[in-house]
């Protein structure tokens, strides 16, 4: 069996069917297993770059999937994102606690689901490129959790759920009092425009976005604005050579990753700012942003 990218793990099949033609759409490859044993089993022989998995499933849920590969030490590394219905948000926190990467909600947008799984991939290149993410402590109804970039997005799906299902709990009061004390770790990253934008606000590293077709930048964190010193709208619809200074060489490479079909993988390429001699690294990621193909430069410094 040939390797894939994304382990699907759904005892619906219509459900891990309809999973899988999503990520088919958007170039990505899975394979399926219909329980956690299943999963197991695939696991043994093969591992993907990420584990999409139901929470509710007989003899061997997602929360205990998930406990069980970050135990194992040659597959711990791999994405792993919870799907469920949500009833309690203690639901989200269990699975911080197992240590998911992400927890989306059905019935989910397919941009939503899309764009979280990209950014999560995109996090571990970060991680292997050596830049270090940040993490948030917190004690939450009892307990104390730790969440790094990754799990952003959980806390944020945690102060939804408060707001639209659980205001009279006497538990929730606690988790919106936990939730207004984390609220300015993330103010900026709500303040985003959309989901993906959202996402990439909290990786602590320059994140420019641009369009396949044309090399206009359509997306940038606030990191870059800092790092190029320039406001969003002076950024965006500009060209990205004509804010990166390339070598002919890298710039030949760039110009043909630009041309190449989606294949999900990262390319690294150097350049420089025109009024900075300082070099520094991009790497370049395909992704769907807005459902356009595009490039993710990440810049790191040399």
């Amino acid at each position: 069996m040939e390797e894939k990218d994304i382990l699907i793990v759904e005892d619906s099949p219509a459900q891990a069917e309809y999973l899988r033609r999503i990520l088919s759409k958007y170039g990505y490859s899975s394979f399926v297993a219909l329980n956690g044993k299943e999963a197991l089993e695939i696991l043994r022989e093969h591992i993907p770059k990420a584990i999409i998995s139901d929470v509710i499933m007989p003899e061997l849920n997602g929360y205990q999937l998930c406990q069980l590969v970050r135990q194992d030490e040659r597959i711990k590394d791999i994405i792993f994102i919870l799907l469920t219905s949500l009833s309690n948000p203690k639901d989200i926190v269990e699975g911080i606690k197992v240590g998911a990467d992400g927890f989306i909600v059905k019935p989910y947008e397919e941009n939503y689901l899309i764009y979280t799984l990209q950014y999560l991939l995109s996090l571990k290149e970060l991680r292997k490129a050596g830049i270090i993410e940040t993490s948030i402590e917190f004690i939450l109804f009892g307990k104390r959790y730790r969440l790094n970039t990754s799990q952003i997005q959980i806390l944020n799906l945690l102060l939804s759920v408060y707001e639209k299902k659980y205001e009279e709990s006497l538990e929730i009061k606690e988790l919106k009092n936990t939730i207004d004390k984390l609220s300015k770790e993330i103010t900026k990253i709500k303040e985003q425009e959309s989901e993906y934008d959202l996402l990439i606000e909290g990786i602590p590293a320059p994140i420019i976005v641009i369009r396949k077709d044309n090399e206009e930048v359509i997306s940038a964190n606030s990191y870059a604005l800092f790092f190029f010193n320039m406001k969003k709208e002076e950024i965006i619809g500009k060209k990205i050579t004509d804010i990166l200074s390339l070598s002919p060489f890298y710039l030949s490479k760039f110009k043909a990753l630009l041309i190449q079909n989606h294949e999900n993988k990262s390319f690294n390429i150097k350049g420089k700012l025109p009024s900075i001699e300082e070099e520094f690294e991009i790497i370049a990621t395909y992704i769907t942003y807005r459902e356009i193909p595009s490039l993710q430069l990440v810049i790191k410094k040399g």
